[in-house]
Order: C-alpha cells, then structure tokens, then sequence
C-alpha cells in the first residue's frame, strides 16, 4: 500500500512538485531511501553525460573558429598578392625576377588556402555532429532513457542538416521530425531503454526489465544486431 500511496503523491504533485519532493514522498515508500540513492546515482550520470555532449560541442565550434580566422587571413594574403603581380607585370620585363618570386608566393598561398578550406569543412561536419550528438542526449535523458549516450550515437546517423542548418529526422511513415521527434519514436516500443521510476522491490510486483523479457544489455545487443 505504501508503494500505491507513494505514486498517488507524486502523481498528484504533478509538474509542480520540485525534486526534493519526489525524493520526500519515495523516501516514505517500502525501500523508499534505496530507491532515493538509485535515482540520485543516475541523475548524476545522466548530468555527466549531457555535459560531456556540451562539452564536446563547444570545442568544436572553438576549433572552427580558429580555422575561419585563419581561413580569413589566407584570403586576404591571397588577394595581397594578386595586387602586386598585377602591378609587377605592368611595369614590363624589367620585373621578371619580381613576377617569378609573386607567382610562387601566390602559388604556395593557394596550396595553404586548399588546405585551410579542407581543414574548415572538417572542422564545421565535426561541429554539426556534435551539436547533433549534444541535442540527441539532451533529448533522449528528457524522454527518461537509460543510456543517452549509447542511444544517441544509433540515432544520430538519421538525423540530417538541411540548407537552413536546422536538423530533421526522418521518421518511419517518411514524414520529417525533429530531434526529439526521432527519440520518441527510438523510444518507442523499447520498454528496456526507459527508465522505470517505480523500482523493483517498492511493491508493484514487477521485475527489472520494465517487462520486455531479458536485461537490457541483452535487448541493447538485440537493437545493434536489428
């Protein structure tokens, strides 16, 4: 009884219960303070994962600043050089010597420039795969998933950039969604990769895998080999 009172409360607390009051009203239920250190567990977990994600954005946006600064600074040498080989030519065959030394330089230039550009492009897919992964996690721990990290890197590869730079996914029925339109429908029919907020041992009488037959690691593995 005391598990079936626990959910009435937090059910009725609803959006507005704060976390201390979820943890107040587990606590008061059978295993309720085990229940409460399991929960405090993952969301630390959960925290680290998302911030990894963040983390890993950011340095790739910083990454492709610099390579745009750089990229930049290629440019402009370039055009530099283009203005004194032109104004070297005109002068005629006495700066022959002079045109020889710019057509290398320029030559040289336009191998970096080359080189910056594929450097950029590198950098900027880095950036939107990253972006991509932060939201994907950010996503998938909204929707209560037991691993956002793992689930995130099989979901990340449907989602496509569009001309815009926003991000699609294309759900089954072909139609497009959003990030977390894509999560919700991974989600979907994959009790295992859910987390359960009413733990085995409080009294409902379930077993550990949210009722889908097997661990999760096993349904996880099922998933990869599908």
């Amino acid at each position: 009884m005391r598990g079936m009172e626990t959910r009435t409360a937090i059910c009725t607390g609803g959006k507005n219960m704060e976390l201390k009051d979820v943890y107040a009203a587990l606590e008061a239920a059978e295993n309720g303070a085990a229940m409460v250190e399991t929960i405090k567990s993952e969301l630390v977990g959960v925290r680290k994962e998302a911030a990894d994600a963040r983390i890993a954005k950011n340095k790739a946006e910083e990454a492709l600043t610099v390579l745009k600064t750089e990229h930049g600074a290629l440019a402009e040498k370039h055009k530099e050089l283009e203005t004194q080989l032109g104004d070297a030519q005109k002068k005629g065959a006495g700066a022959q010597t002079e045109i020889q030394k710019l057509q290398g330089q320029i030559a040289d230039l336009a191998k970096k420039y080359e080189d910056a550009e594929a450097a950029r492009k590198t950098a900027e897919e880095k950036r939107v795969q990253a972006d991509i992964m932060a939201q994907t996690v950010d996503a998938l721990t909204k929707s209560n998933a037991v691993a956002p990290q793992e689930f995130a890197k099989l979901i990340a590869p449907s989602i496509k950039v569009a001309e815009d730079g926003t991000y699609s996914y294309t759900k089954a029925d072909g139609t497009r969604g959003s990030i977390a339109d894509g999560a919700a429908e991974w989600l979907s029919g994959k009790a295992w990769a859910v987390k359960d907020a009413q733990k085995p041992g409080s009294g409902d009488g379930r077993s550990g895998d949210n009722g889908a037959g097997g661990t999760m690691a096993e349904q996880f593995a099922a998933t990869l080999g599908g």
